[in-house]
């Protein structure tokens, strides 16, 4: 289905040094990110926030990202799948040219980064998540398909036609054994399974957006957004044999990560509906004395003198 669909890697070489390659992979992830801030832009000025905050809190999560999900790859690359020798350097720790990047890692930073910054700024914070879940999934779903350029983000192999050939230099073990699996070997395209998840999220929450907009609590689309991308995230990693497993069955770690993110999301959901949590704000003035009332001032009424 999609094998005439080869494109080098590198779109363009800037001619300092000896070179300077600019990756496809790279442009379409900012393409998805620029659409999604164009859109997460608009809708909140729509709810009455700022978009100029909304952008200065973007490049800080974007960059702060990238960061934890380069951070988080290399601890479970390093420390759990023991590829420890690989990162020998400080630079090699940090190269995101290199490649390897965890986006769960990197959301959960992010999502750090953001609600500090939010608090600095004294922003709504719900309301600004409401509308960064479904740009982080618009955004993830147009990248998904730099994954497919690079030929990573595959799965096992597979008989169905809309199965997708990998050349044998990007191939993971035990699939670049090319007498088990020779080059017609065709592998499920986790990429395109992600992909279509993510946007078909995005057109779930935008319309959930539109017509609840004005009757749901802010944060009610948000815990939405973690149900969605948790569950999703999860039935992918079955199809993601590149990613380090608990012990020698088919959870990984990444799985076990994306449903707590769908558990987190059930509780942000029931949280701001009012299902929970209701106590916490009173809790605090349990055990205080009532406040006193005001005792009224009566005063004496004048004598009558005696005639």
């Amino acid at each position: 289905m999609l094998d005439s669909l080869r494109i080098d890697p590198i779109a363009f070489t800037i001619p300092i040094g000896n070179g300077f390659p600019i990756y496809w992979y790279g442009i379409i992830i900012t393409l998805g990110i620029i659409i999604g801030v164009i859109w997460a832009a608009r809708e909140i000025e729509r709810r009455g926030q700022s978009a100029d905050e909304l952008f200065n809190g973007v490049l800080v999560a974007v960059v702060s990202g990238y960061i934890f999900a380069r951070l988080w790859y290399v601890f479970q690359d390093a420390f759990i799948a023991g590829n420890r020798a690989a990162y020998d350097s400080f630079l090699a720790v940090i190269n995101l040219r290199a490649g390897g990047v965890n986006i769960l890692g990197g959301f959960v930073g992010a999502t750090l980064v953001a609600v500090l910054y939010a608090r600095w700024r004294r922003l709504n914070l719900w309301h600004y998540a409401d509308v960064a879940g479904p740009a982080l999934l618009i955004a993830q779903g147009i990248g998904r398909w730099g994954n497919f350029i690079n030929q990573e983000l595959y799965g096992p192999p597979t008989d169905s036609s809309w199965g997708i050939l990998i050349d044998a230099g990007f191939r993971i073990p035990p699939y670049n054994d090319l007498a088990l699996y020779p080059l017609d070997t065709r592998f499920h395209p986790t990429f395109l399974y992600e992909s279509l998840w993510l946007l078909a999220g995005f057109a779930l929450l935008l319309l959930l957006n539109r017509r609840f907009r004005d009757r749901w609590r802010p944060g009610i689309l948000f815990g939405a957004f973690l149900i969605w991308w948790g569950l999703g995230r999860t039935w992918v990693e079955f199809f993601r044999p590149d990613q380090p497993t608990i012990g020698a069955g088919p959870v990984t770690y990444s799985m076990v990560f994306a449903f707590g993110l769908a558990v987190a999301g059930v509780l942000v959901l029931l949280y701001r509906m009012g299902r929970i949590g209701r106590g916490l704000e009173s809790r605090g003035t349990r055990g205080r004395p009532a406040a006193r009332r005001k005792r009224r001032v009566v005063k004496p009424k004048p004598r009558r003198e005696s005639s």
